[in-house]
């Protein structure tokens, strides 16, 4: 892992390669550990409506979901339509920081990624450390 990362933290950004939309981390209960008072993630926080919701409409063919869902175009503001995201995550998050802890699992960080079943890669846009 190169020196360019930062450590991820609830509510940092992230976005899937499959959707439309990027979506915030969810990380309902504290690990423990914090960076600029907010609470860092770790590998394992990768569970669907835990901490990962939908991004919008996918556009994998590998998606089986036939409910068509209508949404407003993040950039252009146009009506978009399509398959409605579903992720379905089997594995753990990727390119962790694995000699930082939090709570006994590797830290996340704006290098790690993580897969969806539907093809999609999931990654994050910023760290969520700044105030928005």
């Amino acid at each position: 892992m190169s020196d360019s990362y930062k450590y991820v933290v609830r509510g940092a950004k992230m976005e899937c390669s499959c959707g439309s939309h990027k979506r915030k981390i969810n990380l309902p209960v504290s690990h423990g550990s914090y960076v600029n008072k907010k609470p860092m993630m770790n590998e394992e926080d990768n569970k669907v409506d835990k901490n990962i919701s939908y991004f919008g409409i996918c556009d994998s063919p590998q998606n089986p979901n036939n409910e068509t869902i209508y949404l407003v175009h993040e950039v252009n503001g146009s009506t978009i339509s399509g398959k409605k995201c579903c992720p379905q995550i089997f594995e753990k998050w990727d390119n962790t920081k694995e000699n930082t802890k939090v709570e006994g699992k590797s830290a996340l960080t704006t290098k790690s990624q993580l897969i969806c079943a539907y093809e999609g890669i999931i990654t994050f846009v910023d760290d969520g450390q700044q105030e928005e």
